[in-house]
């Protein structure tokens, strides 16, 4: 139990900590990233930028939000960025500047200017007419004066200037006589041509009285597009920012796919470096550090490294094989051939000479042969010849031959078709020769490798099924020889692998079930040795092939 809870354990560490290095997991976590700083640069960029546009006019509204610093004169309150495009001056009710924003204001907004500035409220303003007398230009000024229980406006005083601002009529003003420009614009509520002024009247918490005059910029089309061109400058710097975000986060991206795929990138090149073993082993090892994603192509290249390696053990031992298959009649021919050169042979031993030679040159060229067929039908672009034909046809014809070879070895072979009538066995789509050659090499092994007087029998039979498409046509080849051995069942079916374990050139080239098996696959048919063999037979192998459509 121990064990158990032990291994859940491990198990379960290694599948999380797979977890946490998943790749995409990485990735998504980079975008998410990327895109809160994104967000957070163009909200930043936005808050910043309507910001500025919004303290680009601040209004007497804006001033009065700092009512309660004002009512206890707390002035330093007001040196904000959002009034920082605005003047202000404050007087008490004697007069005295108490607070101006910069020395401009202070110099340009004396006391004795607080009457001639309209006031926020409108309860007190002056209206100014233009007026046309003899064609020369003059100024009609009225203080007017707004009723707050009747709501109607009454005109307190007036006075009419000359185009030098000299008072010409009326009693307002009458004291000054001539005004300047500059107190002219003041009663026309405009500072210079860009800033309008106003003035507003409120009392401390202690009673005394205040007068605030602020200066703000006039709100026109020209400087609402200057303001707005300013505040919009802001996304210029935050440009560079939003392509170094991008880059970093495209080179993160990157590094994260370099820094996977290294590992079988270096499994790669040490299985190139020392043919496999190496290569192997670092694959597995990088396995478990690698991203839950990337762990099957990881498996997939372990298994073709092991395939390819397979197959190049498969190849030394096929080379090794065919080596010791060939050397043997080979020597032999060298041997009997140096005896004749040499005269050793004598008068009444040359014609079993002669057969020996004739003998190993037919078997050293049958196996050539049957390399090359195996060559052959290996090859990815072989192709066979497929007809529709009756099976039981073509075993009639094989039939002949295969008795023919079995009589060589003392054996014999039969064909015995379905108990049904022959036309009833559906035709199938072969190659004739490659079924041929297939059917012979079975016929040709049960003779050679079992003892004299075996019985070979070749069966053909329809296997029903419930889908038309799932037909087969079955053929046996069975005999009563001494049955398979335990230790070649396995393999029986691979390259070079025969009955006798000491390889003799006696035992056949080993190719033979190779090529039948290769000859079956190319016709989309299986081929098997039956676990239980039909009754009084010791091997039975098995051919289904598919009903044609």
């Amino acid at each position: 139990m121990d064990n158990f809870f032990l291994r859940a354990r491990t198990w379960t560490s290694e599948h999380l900590a797979r977890a946490s290095s998943s790749l995409a997991r990485r990735c998504l976590a980079c975008i998410v990233i990327y895109a809160v700083l994104l967000l957070a640069l163009v909200a930043g960029v936005t808050v910043i930028s309507d910001t500025r546009l919004a303290n680009a006019f601040p209004t007497m509204e804006t001033v009065l939000t700092y009512e309660t610093a004002l009512e206890h004169d707390r002035f330093n309150e007001l040196d904000t960025p959002e009034l920082a495009s605005c003047g202000i001056a404050i007087f008490d009710a004697r007069g005295t500047r108490l607070y101006a924003s910069s020395e401009k204001v202070a110099a340009r907004i004396l006391a004795s200017d607080l009457e001639m500035i309209n006031d926020y409220e409108d309860n007190q303003f002056y209206e100014v007419l233009r007026e046309n007398r003899n064609g020369s230009t003059h100024y009609r000024i009225t203080l007017c004066r707004l009723d707050g229980e009747s709501g109607m406006m009454d005109a307190d005083a007036w006075c009419v200037l000359d185009e030098d601002l000299t008072v010409v009529e009326g009693d307002l003003f009458a004291d000054r006589g001539r005004l300047t420009q500059r107190e002219f614009d003041f009663i026309k509520g405009a500072y210079n041509a860009r800033m309008k002024v106003e003035r507003y009247d409120y009392t401390t918490v202690s009673g005394a009285g205040r007068t605030l005059v602020l200066v703000s910029p006039l709100v026109t089309d020209a400087s609402f597009a200057r303001a707005v061109a300013e505040a919009n400058r802001l996304w210029l710097y935050a440009l560079p920012v939003a392509i170094a975000l991008t880059g970093g986060a495209a080179w993160y991206l990157v590094h994260q796919m370099k820094r996977v795929t290294l590992p079988l990138d270096r499994a790669i090149d040490a299985y190139r470096a020392d043919g496999g073993g190496n290569g192997i082993s670092r694959a597995k090892e990088a396995e478990k550090t690698i991203p839950i994603e990337l762990a099957p192509v990881y498996r997939n290249f372990i298994g073709l490294m092991d395939m390819l390696r397979d197959a190049r053990d498969g190849q030394k031992r096929i080379v090794a094989d065919l080596s010791h298959d060939l050397k043997t009649p080979l020597a032999v021919l060298y041997g009997y051939a140096m005896a004749f050169c040499d005269g050793r042979v004598p008068k009444e031993d040359e014609q079993r000479y002669h057969r020996i030679i004739a003998e190993k040159s037919l078997a050293a060229s049958e196996l050539i042969d049957t390399l090359a067929a195996y060559a052959k039908m290996d090859h990815p672009d072989y192709i066979p010849h497929l007809e529709r034909r009756h099976v039981d046809e073509l075993l009639r014809d094989i039939e002949h031959e295969a008795a023919s070879i079995a009589e060589q070895s003392g054996c014999s072979v039969e064909v015995k078709l379905s108990n049904t009538a022959s036309e009833e066995v559906p035709p199938v789509l072969v190659d004739e020769q490659l079924l041929r050659r297939a059917l012979l090499n079975l016929a040709g092994n049960a003779c050679q490798h079992n003892p004299a007087g075996t019985q070979v029998v070749i069966f053909c039979e329809r296997v029903p099924a419930v889908s038309p498409r799932d037909e087969l046509v079955r053929i046996s080849v069975a005999d009563t020889g001494s049955g398979i051995a335990p230790e070649i069942a396995d393999t029986l079916f691979d390259p070079f692998v025969t009955r006798n374990t000491a390889r003799t050139s006696n035992a056949g080239t080993g190719l033979g079930l190779a090529i039948t098996q290769k000859c079956i696959s190319l016709m989309s048919g299986t081929i098997y040795v039956a676990k239980r063999p039909r009754e009084g037979f010791a091997t039975e192998f098995v051919i289904d092939l598919p009903v044609a459509p």
